[in-house]
């Protein structure tokens, strides 16, 4: 209560975890570090957790012992209360950046005659059913297999991306 936001500003980056800490302070805990440009991730079980969830960028709850309306203020429920869980949906979910890739890449070729054939006026290069079938053929067996990586080691090393990026950026056009 004490604290300016100056003071709170100075001493943010030299503290990691915060514990037994008033509702209010943690709306305002979640928005200095929101200041600073950093992604933030709440975790929280209670009503009193329910805004500072809602505030931050990633708020997870828990999905045992947590109320009904952190749940409904969170982003991310734990079925098991287990905080690994956290560490595994971010490995997750860095994997599903890379099947995204794979799988825009892989099918650009289709996109693009599809496209073109449109643009001629020429007749459709193929049926839906073709396409399907080439994407069953082509898609299934290494989306499958990048769905089940573990990641690369690091991979929690690495800072999270910026929210304003696009997963359509510069490195996957040059792919394309």
């Amino acid at each position: 209560d004490k604290m300016s936001e100056e003071e709170l500003d100075e001493k943010l980056p030299h503290i990691s975890v915060y514990a037994r800490v008033a509702p209010e302070h943690k709306i305002r805990i979640v928005k200095a570090w929101q200041k600073r440009g950093d992604i933030v991730a709440m975790t929280g079980d209670g009503v009193n957790d329910a805004p500072a969830l809602k505030q931050s960028d990633i708020g997870v709850a828990m999905g045992i012992t947590g109320t009904e309306v952190s749940k409904d203020a969170a982003s991310m429920i734990l079925t098991n209360d287990n905080f690994s869980t956290i560490v595994k949906a971010v490995i997750t979910g860095r994997n599903v950046k890379n099947s995204i890739n794979y799988l825009l890449s892989g099918n650009f070729a289709g996109i693009l005659c599809v496209f073109i054939a449109s643009l001629l006026l020429l007749p459709t290069p193929f049926f839906p059913v073709h396409l399907l079938f080439m994407n069953l053929i082509t898609d299934s067996l290494p989306a499958i297999a990048i769905g089940m990586e573990t990641g690369k080691n690091g991979v929690l090393k690495e800072k999270p991306r910026s929210s304003s990026d696009s997963i359509l950026n510069k490195s996957l056009l040059k792919v394309l």
